[in-house]
């Protein structure tokens, strides 16, 4: 799983303590899977973005007992 800082999205800064580095998983479009398998090392960054939080959705956590 690739991570990526998100100390500057929207929508994820806010599941970390604000002392915690703020991170999010690196979400690929699935019309891009084979784009991100088939990339070379130096063309495998321009994946490395945050997905916008526009096109997220959260809700809180469910109370497990």
């Amino acid at each position: 799983m690739l991570t990526i800082n998100a100390d500057a999205h929207p929508l994820m800064r806010n599941f970390h303590k604000p002392q915690d580095e703020k991170r999010m998983i690196v979400i690929v479009p699935p019309e891009r899977y084979d784009d991100w398998l088939q990339a070379g090392a130096g063309e495998s960054g321009e994946f490395l973005r945050a997905w916008p939080a526009e096109q997220m959705a959260a809700q809180p956590p469910y109370d497990v007992q």
